[in-house]
C-alpha cells in the first residue's frame, strides 16, 4: 500500500442477491478493488460483482 491510505467501501452482490460491504484501506478506488480481489475469495473469482467502491466518511 501507499504512505496514505484511505477508508473505502467495497460493495458487491451475491449470485443469491445478497448484497455484502468489505470496508478496507487503500489509496485510490483502483487499489480499493485490488485490495478487495485480495482479501475476498468470491470477489477474487468474480469480480463483477463488485456494485461499487466508496471513499468512507
Amino acid at each position: 500500500m501507499t504512505a496514505n491510505p484511505q477508508p473505502f467501501l467495497v460493495r458487491y452482490k451475491t449470485n443469491d442477491g445478497s448484497q455484502h460491504t468489505l470496508q478496507l484501506q487503500a489509496a485510490d478506488r483502483q487499489e480499493a478493488r485490488i485490495v478487495a480481489m485480495e482479501t475476498n475469495a468470491y470477489v477474487r473469482r468474480y469480480p463483477t460483482s463488485v456494485d461499487s467502491i466508496l471513499r468512507a466518511a
